[in-house]
């Protein structure tokens, strides 16, 4: 008799193929069931903007990420179920949506900062050592 057994997601081989597959996408940090990315904008209109193309484009191929939006901030996070890989077409909606949040000049968050608490004008420091002064 075969006795299958379901490997947890954070050892499974599919666990190591998203995080090459996420590894493309300099905006996004994946955890064990999302990845997710936090923008902070030049305005809560155009933070406001960007929420409406992550929706069109969200509607176009029937994903539809979480979104929190706090003024100037949006957080995205794209969940999947667990035990089953991210998609082409999960990491193409990601591209995507950051090409739509660079082209409205964003500033990607750190998302391990308190998104909500920065003040502006003092610096923010951004993954990879880098620093912006908004």
């Amino acid at each position: 008799m075969t006795v299958l057994r379901q490997i947890p997601f954070h050892e499974s081989p599919t666990a190591l193929n998203l995080k090459q597959r996420l590894a493309a996408l300099d905006d996004w940090i994946a955890d064990e069931d999302s990845f997710r990315v936090s923008y902070r904008f030049e305005s809560s209109s155009t933070a406001l903007e960007f929420i409406t193309l992550v929706g069109l484009l969200a509607e176009k191929v029937d994903l539809h990420p979480q979104v929190d939006w706090r003024a100037d901030v949006v957080t995205l996070r794209l969940a999947h179920e667990l035990n089953t890989e991210i998609t082409e077409q999960d990491l193409s909606l990601a591209r995507r949506i950051s090409t739509d949040a660079h082209r409205l000049s964003c500033v990607v968050l750190n998302l391990n900062q308190e998104t909500t608490a920065q003040p502006k004008g003092k610096p923010e420091v951004l993954r990879g050592g880098l620093s912006a002064t908004r």
